[in-house]
């Protein structure tokens, strides 16, 4: 059977959508690292057509200019260079971004393979009391903990942590 809209969808996109496409998502790139579904995301909220968006973001990844693994890999290393980060916020922040749950589990997994959570729980923890002298201790127990918990942390660890450096 002959489609009506067959030849519609297979002609390619207009050249003025696409180079509106591709200037806005070259600036959206320059501004941060995107990966393909957070870039497609924005592109839509520019108004931009589905076919068009496929296409340029099928020739930035073709190019180089969309990784979505390296774009993992850098979130990643950005969240744990801040502090110490546990498994759970790191998968959030990834799932936010749009990467897949294999690359996802795979970067986090390669991540933290490096990493002793509770240890790096515990030197966070003691570099953010001594920024907090003055504060008493009930008060800094209880928004140590949920900065840990925000953190991502469990409640094993953040008992554990709290135990080691509150009095």
């Amino acid at each position: 059977m002959n489609e009506p809209d067959a030849h519609v969808r297979d002609a390619p996109p207009d050249p003025a959508q696409l180079e509106k496409a591709r200037a806005a998502a070259l600036r959206l790139l320059k501004a941060r690292d995107r990966t393909p579904v957070a870039l497609a995301r924005r592109l839509r909220l520019k108004g931009i057509d589905e076919p068009v968006i496929a296409h340029v973001i099928e020739r930035f990844i073709d190019v180089g200019l969309l990784d979505e693994r390296a774009t993992a890999e850098r979130l990643v290393r950005t969240e744990l260079r801040k502090a110490a980060t546990a498994e759970r916020l790191l998968k959030s922040r990834l799932f936010a971004e749009g990467v897949s749950d294999a690359i996802a589990q795979e970067v986090i997994s390669a991540a933290l393979a490096e990493v002793d959570l509770a240890e790096s729980a515990e030197a966070d923890a003691r570099r953010w009391l001594e920024r907090r002298s003055d504060m008493d201790p009930d008060t800094a127990r209880r928004r140590l903990a949920g900065r840990l918990a925000r953190r991502g942390f469990g409640h094993g660890i953040v008992r554990d942590v709290l135990s080691r450096v509150l009095p």
